[in-house]
């Protein structure tokens, strides 16, 4: 029998009166981002610590410095000046100066943009980089319109779960034999479909999206389908062809890296779409507000105390903060994502609650998911270091949750015999709780299996699965043209010769490419906490020292893995366990 059965712990009562008092301060909300479930308010103690406001101010003093760079007006340049004094002052004595720093950072997280920003198109690509002053030009700018950089964005970029292997060839992509071969000598289309070298990434969620037109007047976004094969003596991932829209036609041709400007348009077709799919679903949606349900029911139905608190607490700390600022701000009307995103607001908010609708947690874990996709065999597609890597940390994460619980529940009928377990679970599935889809038994766990899945799957989206899509905002997604976040022209109709003029035409104006590259540097940069950095007095129980242990150990040597996986590949840094946080907090 288990040795912790909250019923029959000797502080019941307080424990219960700890719960109820919590059930009262942390209610839902299904209006924040309809219909999802969100914190109606966050408390005082679930703001952001003083230790993560000094390190995003930091981050805010480049971004001040960068915007005085550039500014062109003296008023609105020493305005932007004295902002940078002040902080660099109040950072200075932080200790006595926090509450000042909150608000510069506060003010600065609403991403309004510099005053003087000019909403003027580029007028050559170096325009773009010359936004970044005291910001540094990531180094993608350098090879961004290399095929071999558009194909790494599919297994190492900021979105890398959009491919699925082909079984048989798309109709909605007629890709001809000689156009297939012209890309790869001496291969077909039957022959990688055959072999399992064929994959497809298909925006068909974002077909018929509402087009957004906010500040500047009519933007597009698109639903593209993109053709990738395994080059079979390379084995290296190639982009074959594009449609920029999901049904053939005359006015919907297919483009080929035979079609010079066209097929850098195209290639920033699908771009722009990916960052629409990214930041409203595979971001925003299916980490932080997949997450949130559980944060909130972990607080409203495990006492403090709880094992399974004790383990989870530290995975949620800033999460509410972060998410409170998400909707009250970025994804507010006419916050960052109506300013910056080809999709109307109304449309990025429909992928965002999708996205969480459609993530069923029982089919969720990353073995599984990988294989749906049909990319879980690094034989068919070698180059994944995506895939690759979150592996590592999964099978590390479930070792340690399905150890740690060992302690608490030595046998499945244990964890059906916690009530407070029960509570927790039945409230993520809940219609008046947490509203998640596809919870094992409706929340009703059996099995310490099924609850060691369910944890792990929480702990690796705190943590590994949001580094993964979070941190590439500054490295890939700051330098505007790598990946836009809405066009400014249709995609082409035909194949005739396009210009770089034409190309250029599509991309956002320049104070757009500037609110573009803030918010990738501030939330592509700030890395608070390292996963495993729980704290030396976190663990009271002395039996989870030995599991502990041996989950940092893992830790550590997923580290040399990945250090010696990028001596040999494309070097894939989002993952190392340095910048691994434990949580959700920016």
């Amino acid at each position: 029998m288990s040795a912790f059965l909250p019923q029959h712990d000797p502080n019941r009562l307080a424990r219960e009166s700890g719960l109820e008092t919590a059930r009262r301060e942390y209610q839902y909300s299904y209006t924040h981002v309809s219909p999802l479930a969100l914190l109606d308010r966050v408390p005082v103690r679930d703001e952001f610590s003083a230790g993560w406001v000094v390190h995003m101010g930091q981050r805010v003093l480049h971004a001040l410095a960068n915007r005085a760079e550039l500014e062109l007006f003296d008023a609105f340049r020493d305005y932007h000046k004295s902002h940078h004094g002040l902080l660099s002052h109040l950072l200075s004595s932080a200790e006595t100066a926090i509450h000042g720093i909150k608000r510069v950072v506060g003010d600065f997280l609403k991403f309004e943009g510099r005053i003087g920003a000019a909403p003027v198109p580029a007028q050559v690509l170096d325009d773009y980089g010359r936004v970044f002053r005291a910001i540094g030009l990531p180094p993608v700018a350098k090879d961004y319109q290399d095929d071999r950089a558009f194909a790494a964005m599919r297994v190492a970029g900021p979105n890398p779960v959009m491919l699925r292997r082909l079984a048989a060839r798309d109709d909605r992509l007629p890709v001809s034999d000689a156009e297939f071969a012209a890309v790869l000598p001496g291969d077909s289309p039957d022959a990688a479909l055959a072999e399992g070298r064929a994959y497809l990434a298909d925006y068909a969620a974002l077909d018929g999206a509402e087009p957004g037109s906010y500040p500047h007047g009519r933007k597009y976004v698109y639903a593209p389908l993109a053709l990738f094969a395994v080059n079979k003596a390379t084995r290296a991932l190639t982009p074959v062809a594009i449609q920029c829209g999901q049904r053939p036609g005359p006015g919907n041709p297919v483009f080929t890296p035979a079609d010079g400007y066209n097929w850098l348009i195209a290639k920033t077709v699908v771009e722009v779409a990916d960052g629409n799919v990214h930041e409203a679903a595979t971001h925003l949606g299916r980490t932080h507000l997949f997450v949130e349900p559980f944060v909130i029911s972990t607080y409203r139905q495990l006492a403090a105390a709880h094992p399974l608190a004790v383990l989870l607490r530290p995975h949620f700390e800033g999460t509410l903060a972060i998410n409170e600022a998400a909707w009250k701000h970025l994804i507010a009307t006419k916050g960052a994502v109506e300013k910056l995103f080809g999709a109307s607001l109304a449309a990025a908010r429909g992928l965002t609650a999708e996205g969480v609708r459609s993530h069923r947690v029982a089919e969720s874990l990353p073995p599984l998911l990988f294989a749906a996709r049909g990319v879980a065999d690094p034989a068919a597609l070698p180059d994944y270091p995506y895939r690759d890597d979150a592996l590592l940390y999964w099978d590390a994460i479930r070792e340690w949750v399905g150890a740690y619980l060992a302690v608490y529940y030595p046998a499945d009928a244990d964890v059906a015999a916690d009530p407070e377990v029960q509570a927790w679970g039945r409230e993520l599935a809940a219609a008046d709780g947490g509203r998640l889809a596809g919870v094992p038994n409706d929340g009703a766990f059996a099995t310490v299996a099924e609850l060691a899945d369910v944890v792990a799957l929480a702990i690796f989206t705190c943590s590994v699965q949001h580094a993964a899509v979070n941190f590439p905002q500054y490295d890939l997604m700051s330098y505007v043209p790598r990946m836009p976040l809405a066009a400014y022209r249709p995609a082409p109709t035909t194949k005739s010769g396009a210009t770089e003029a034409d190309y250029l035409a599509m991309l956002p104006p320049l104070d757009m490419a500037e609110l573009q590259m803030e918010l990738g540097y501030l939330l592509g940069t700030m890395k608070y906490t390292k996963l495993g950095d729980y704290g030396e007095e976190r663990f009271h129980d002395p039996r989870v020292a030995g599991p502990l242990a041996q989950f940092r150990g893992r830790v550590e040597a997923i580290g040399e893995t990945i250090a010696a996986r990028n001596l040999s590949r494309r070097p894939y840094e989002f993952l190392v366990p340095t910048g691994v946080p434990q949580s959700i907090n920016v």
